[in-house]
């Protein structure tokens, strides 16, 4: 006896399962903008909008510092948000620039310079006080351990590693892609693990590095929700996911044929269309 997902493509033409596959990617579009716009979003958004954007350097040193930091502020930044820092937190060090100004006699500017101190800052875990907004779930946690052993011999053909290993260093990721290697903590769904593999698919290439990371995370995570809907992968919360990578619907039908090309090409490498 067939099982679903065997269904959704053994018993389709390549043109009934495009079909579907496009029904998915048009779902996802609505759903996210109606995540986009929850007041759990809304709150949440607000919130993160109020933190300082650090420089690249600054977030590598905040990242040497404590690798899990999510959001980080300063001491006074903490208290204006109504939080305080804990008693026997030690601050992650970061570098502030300060600019010193040269003038005459006259008050003309003859010369600057730029110099930068070392200042800390703390992240929200290091911190107390009034509750924070409810965080939207965006991770999806349904595991097929049948599907995941085929998706895992799909990327092994692919010459793709698949290493399930604990990534709660990692700031609260599920997995990551680095070029020929995916790496899985273990709660992660088995969306995660198509959603990796959309990533080995599509974006280790140089072209692909240089491109913001909100459009790469787009296309995997719209690609890991049609083939996960085409599986009958349960509770998805790929909607919330895009909300927070700030995509929209527009966004993911612009990219509605690469989409659904690569979902197709996952979903028949694994249950080979007849």
């Amino acid at each position: 006896m067939k099982t679903p997902a065997e269904k959704t493509t053994k018993q389709n033409s390549p043109a009934e399962l495009n079909k579907k596959l496009t029904a998915f990617i048009k779902d996802l579009a609505t759903e996210t903008d109606a995540a986009r716009i929850s007041d759990v979003m809304q709150n949440y958004l607000k919130f993160c909008a109020s933190f300082h954007r650090y420089s690249v350097s600054n977030q590598f040193f905040i990242y040497l510092a404590k690798p899990d930091a999510t959001h980080v502020a300063g001491f006074h930044d903490w208290l204006k948000k109504k939080r305080y820092v804990k008693k026997g937190e030690k601050g992650i060090p970061i570098l502030a620039p300060c600019p010193r100004t040269f003038k005459d006699e006259n008050d003309k500017i003859i010369a600057q310079e730029l110099r930068f101190k070392t200042v800390y800052v703390f992240d929200i875990s290091q911190t107390d006080g009034e509750p924070l907004p409810e965080a939207p779930e965006w991770k999806s946690f349904e595991k097929s351990p049948e599907l995941e052993d085929m998706l895992i011999n799909y990327a092994k053909s692919l010459y793709i590693k698949v290493d399930i290993k604990d990534l709660s260093s990692h700031g609260g990721a599920q997995g990551y892609s680095s070029g020929g290697e995916i790496a899985l903590d273990p709660t992660a769904g088995t969306k995660t693990l198509i959603h990796e593999i959309a990533h080995e698919l599509l974006h280790q290439n140089v072209k692909s590095k240089l491109r913001p990371r909100k459009e790469v995370e787009l296309e995997a995570e719209a690609v890991a929700y049609v083939v996960a809907r085409a599986l009958e992968i349960k509770n998805l919360q790929s909607p919330n996911y895009l909300a927070l990578w700030d995509a929209d619907g527009k966004k993911i039908l612009d990219r509605l044929d690469l989409i659904r090309e690569t979902a197709n090409k996952i979903l028949t490498a694994i249950f080979p269309v007849k």
